[in-house]
């Protein structure tokens, strides 16, 4: 059976330019892949590896400086548009999850690559790599993002200016805490204490968190549960400040959204 779509196009987002995309055609020749990156209808670069055959996702920079191309088997080539070159690419041997994410400044990268490591050596260098953040020139790791009950996984958030983010899980079963970060330093600003689950609950502890977003000026979180329960956070003490309620997937979103644009 032929292909009717040879040619994968990830298109991207948060870009100085809403025509930014990166399409990447596969095995041209086997086993590697060619990718091209465009501007509209204007090419930019053109490149040819093996290691663009393995790619799922791309990401641009909100300046259209920088693209991230990543997989979930613990791959990241970090590319500068601008040069049209490839400035390095990113191995963890244990990963089984990988995610990448450029701050709203375009001067930083979130990497986390998760898994357990596998050997003695492994497990001596894989902080470089697990929740870290990278300045992007001169590209070297500044810091972890990760604390006792709460790490970037992924799901990441900013406030307006871009000073402080707010990660929580993306994965449903796990059972981690919300937390805010200097966006700059990557710091730990305050850990957001996960709420308890009801009483007559078959569960102990707390519930894990699946979502979350600052206010515009990044003083309070809301931060939802895994039960589907809101609840505010001051963002700077990590003091629960009140619990909205349950609400369905979709007023959540919306509430979400709304949080981040308006602190409402």
């Amino acid at each position: 059976m032929s292909k009717l779509f040879p040619l994968l196009t990830l298109l991207l987002c948060a870009s100085a330019s809403a025509q930014l995309r990166a399409d990447i055609q596969h095995d041209t020749p086997a086993g590697q892949a060619t990718m091209r990156v465009y501007d509209g209808e204007k090419l930019l670069f053109q490149a040819e590896s093996q290691g663009l055959n393995a790619v799922t996702e791309s990401k641009f920079s909100a300046d259209g400086k920088w693209l991230v191309n990543f997989t979930e088997r613990g791959y990241v080539q970090l590319w500068n548009v601008t040069k049209g070159e490839r400035v390095k690419t990113f191995l963890a041997p244990f990963a089984r999850v990988v995610r990448a994410d450029f701050t709203t400044d375009s001067q930083r990268l979130l990497l986390n690559f998760w898994g357990e490591p596998l050997t003695l050596e492994q497990q001596q260098n894989w902080e470089q790599y697990a929740s870290s953040i990278w300045t992007l020139e001169p590209l070297q790791r500044i810091g972890n993002l990760s604390a006792p009950d709460s790490r970037y996984t992924g799901n990441v958030h900013f406030d307006a200016a871009g000073e402080r983010m707010v990660t929580a899980s993306f994965r449903r079963y796990e059972g981690q805490a919300a937390a805010v970060w200097n966006a700059k330093t990557g710091a730990l600003i305050a850990t957001l204490p996960r709420l308890l689950y009801p009483k007559g609950a078959g569960q102990t502890g707390g519930v894990g968190t699946t979502d979350a977003r600052l206010s515009p000026d990044g003083t309070r979180a809301l931060v939802l549960s895994l039960d589907g329960r809101l609840a505010e956070y001051d963002a700077t003490t990590g003091k629960l400040l009140k619990v909205r309620g349950e609400v369905t997937d979709a007023e959540a979103k919306a509430q979400l959204e709304r949080f981040a644009a308006q602190g409402k």
